[in-house]
């Protein structure tokens, strides 16, 4: 599910960040410049493997690069370590790291797996949460150590570390690099189109030249609108399909921990969790990455009731 949800989420924005990466090289042509992106390692690349070399394709080429280069950056531990210290996150010390490599090592004990091969951290929040990220890792924060008992604790580990397992976190991680260069495409995008209406608003008031300045300036609006339409579209696709996956994942995760014995401490901590509130309605339950904690609470209930 996580790779069928991936390869859909990469090529939504891939087509969609395509288009716009073509239209930015045609109006670079337009201006004289139309080897911008035909770069002669690019229309190599191209012409080896007998693949047409005009602007769209070259423009695919190019997404294809900045997602390859993107994935692999988010891949590497120095960049999420890098992320850690941006949130403050640092590993627990003294009585803390104790209690919670305790609870850590009764948990991966439960799921026959080696406690060292992943590292426990901590963000000194109020939040109650926890999470997994990368390959190894899992964050605590300290509100929710404060709001739990050991053994709900070990229900929620086991589920971050079901998401571990699974490598949910590094499907996460990947769709998150292919997000970042296609918005960097559309921010590339909106600078270009306000620098065009910079130079529009002198050369307006240039007669003979303004006729020609309007029209140009009409085409180029016309081309951020179709962009926008085609932006929309794919958020849109994309906040349907990813939530669906995770959520998804997320029941399968609560039966990983139910499987090692922790459901009904999940459940306890899920049920604590409903008093900060829940995710309410059809829309919100659609677009909402998590289920309902009462759903969840209930399946855990269902699965201890079918043993």
């Amino acid at each position: 599910m996580g790779i069928l949800l991936l390869i859909i989420t990469g090529l939504i924005y891939g087509l969609v960040g395509t288009v716009i990466l073509h239209f930015i090289n045609n109006i670079f042509a337009l201006f004289g410049e139309p080897t911008i992106l035909e770069q002669p390692f690019i229309l190599d690349f191209l012409q080896k493997y007998n693949l047409p070399t005009h602007s769209f394709a070259i423009s695919c080429t190019w997404v294809a690069l900045f997602f390859l280069v993107a994935i692999i950056l988010f891949q590497l531990p120095p960049v999420q370590g890098l992320f850690l210290k941006i949130k403050a996150i640092s590993k627990p010390e003294g009585d803390l790291k104790n209690y919670l490599d305790a609870c850590w090592q009764d948990v991966c004990n439960r799921a026959g797996v080696d406690a060292g091969r992943y590292r426990l951290y901590v963000q000194h929040s109020n939040q109650i949460n926890a999470f997994a990220l990368g390959h190894d890792r899992v964050v605590v924060l300290m509100g929710l150590i404060n709001e739990m008992n050991s053994a709900e604790l070990k229900g929620i580990l086991a589920h971050e570390l079901s998401h571990l397992i699974h490598r949910d976190t590094t499907y996460g991680m990947t769709s998150v690099a292919m997000l970042n260069v296609y918005n960097a495409i559309i921010i590339a995008f909106e600078l270009i189109v306000w620098m065009i209406t910079m130079v529009y608003n002198i050369l307006r008031y240039i007669p003979f030249i303004n006729i020609l300045a309007v029209i140009f300036m009409a085409f180029i609006l016309f081309i951020r609108f179709i962009v926008r339409i085609l932006h929309s579209i794919a958020n849109f696709g994309y906040v349907l399909l990813a939530p669906f996956g995770s959520r998804v994942a997320e029941y399968r995760d609560d039966r990983f921990a139910h499987e090692l014995g922790l459901g009904q401490e999940l459940a306890s901590a899920l049920a604590k969790l409903t008093r900060y509130g829940d995710t309410e309605g059809f829309i919100n339950q659609l677009v909402s990455d998590h289920p309902p904690l009462r759903k969840r609470v209930a399946k855990l209930y269902e699965l201890s009731q079918q043993q």
